[in-house]
């Protein structure tokens, strides 16, 4: 039926409306602080929440062919996705009148998220576990309580990233190369 076609979009534009729905309408976007600490802990799930975001769209980006060295086609598919995605990032913040170097921050901040969630992956680790690690280190939990939080805070960001690629902007559109 025409009404189930997807609308073809590229990869920036898929990355665009993932990180406005993202940044605007997740639910610990809609939080605000309330000490320092929280404060903290709101910017590593907004750092966590994107990594996220570019991790699940690097399915997206085609294979370099025809490269000779082992690992080299990766390299550059992990490379072209996390270009792309900072175009879109620096986009949003301009578009939201603040500087496009606050991209280049939390592209460096997402930075061991994306990359100890992919060495994880490769040793048959859980990447979310990889991610709850950073999480930990960066705010540390007050308790084992707080930690099991942070656990199960971690892996709801995830279902909720992945319900928004898949129900909301998979659904609807077809990232072609």
């Amino acid at each position: 039926m025409a009404s189930e076609r997807k609308t073809s979009i590229s990869l920036y534009e898929f990355y665009a409306l993932g990180i406005e729905r993202l940044l605007m309408n997740s639910p610990w976007e809609l939080e605000r602080a309330v000490s320092a600490y929280h404060e903290s802990f709101l910017t590593e799930q907004r750092c966590l929440g994107l990594a996220i975001l570019v991790l699940l769209g690097e399915g997206h980006v085609p294979l370099a062919k025809g490269q000779g060295m082992p690992g080299y086609e990766e390299q550059t598919r992990s490379s072209v996705n996390q270009a792309v995605f900072l175009r879109a990032l620096k986009r949003y913040f301009e578009q939201k009148h603040q500087s496009a170097h606050r991209a280049d921050m939390v592209m460096e901040r997402m930075g061991s998220y994306i990359a100890d969630s992919q060495a994880a992956s490769k040793k048959g680790i859980s990447p979310l576990d990889a991610m709850l690690a950073i999480v930990c280190k960066r705010v540390p939990p007050l308790d084992g309580a707080q930690r099991k939080q942070y656990r199960i805070r971690v892996g709801n960001i995830y279902d909720y990233i992945e319900s928004l690629v898949e129900k909301n902007l998979l659904k609807r559109y077809q990232v072609s190369s």
